[in-house]
């Protein structure tokens, strides 16, 4: 058996990286093709036959549901002041960061357009005190080097909406033009360029899994009442809620909706955690439905 990582997928041929570091491409056996099990990053069992086979998929450290991506220790989720950023997709997209336990980055790309400086400071706002948040410019380079630094060595995935530069930031970190750059239609709206996910090997051992654009992200099911302690940012308060296992939704003496009101925490961040929780608990009554 060779042992490898699925680096791409394609048209039901998987390419897999060995430890020799050859990339073989291969097919899958049986169910684990069938069920659609195997993900871009998943570590597995090759048998050598005129067609490579997987044979078997080793468990994994962390997997993401769409992104369909294993083994990654973080994401970069990348917005811009164009298109018009989805918050409530990147809070979805923390929320599976926290259940995961992945490090997570608010990337504000193309700084140096107008509305820019803005956008970074409500994303410092809103998501500093979940995640790591850093503003860069794939066009002129502006902190791309810090970014550099925060991923070092490490894997990551790029995650975000369509046009929001993803594959700018993959061609700046490669130094060169590896990846096709699409742009806004007319409706301000991105076109999808990247239709696969593919693990690109950058230096220092650093890795970044590139991912298409998306407008939906769906957290795996599970009890709503679980989704407050994914928003880390709400701990310093939940010991003044009146109630154990508070929601901060109905419940009166709430730590956390007095922190709103106090202006402690931001009152957007929270309204969209309501409508997180209101759409978590409608999937979870028709759960066996």
């Amino acid at each position: 058996m060779i042992v490898g990582q699925i680096i791409r997928e394609s048209g039901g041929r998987f390419f897999v990286k060995a430890d020799d570091g050859n990339i073989i491409v291969c097919t899958a056996r049986g169910k684990l093709k069938e069920r659609g099990e195997l993900y871009v990053g998943d570590i597995v069992d090759i048998r050598e036959e005129a067609v490579p086979v997987i044979e078997k998929l080793h468990p994994r450290d962390s997997m993401l549901v769409r992104p369909y991506v294993s083994n990654i220790e973080g994401m970069i989720v990348v917005i811009a002041a164009q298109p018009k950023p989805d918050f409530l997709l990147v809070d979805k997209m923390i929320v599976g960061c926290v259940q995961q336990q992945l490090d997570a980055i608010v990337c504000v790309n193309k700084c140096d357009l107008d509305g820019s400086a803005e956008l970074v400071q409500k994303a410092a706002t809103e998501y500093g005190s979940v995640a790591d948040v850093v503003a860069v410019s794939a066009k002129t380079g502006e902190g791309m080097d810090k970014l550099t630094r925060m991923i070092c060595g490490r894997f990551f995935c790029l995650a975000g909406q369509s046009a929001v530069g993803k594959s700018s930031i993959v061609n700046y970190l490669c130094g060169g033009s590896r990846m096709t750059i699409g742009g806004l239609g007319r409706n301000m709206r991105g076109r999808h360029t990247t239709r696969h996910v593919e693990i690109i090997d950058l230096p220092d051992d650093t890795r970044i899994a590139d991912t298409c654009g998306f407008s939906s992200y769906e957290i795996p099911l599970v009890d709503p009442s679980m989704l407050a302690s994914c928003y880390v940012d709400f701990d310093a308060y939940r010991d003044q809620c009146r109630f154990r296992g508070c929601t901060h939704t109905v419940e009166e003496c709430c730590g956390v909706k007095e922190a709103v009101e106090q202006g402690k925490l931001p009152k957007e961040r929270y309204q969209r955690y309501l409508r997180l929780y209101d759409e978590m608990s409608k999937r979870w009554e028709k759960r066996y439905g």
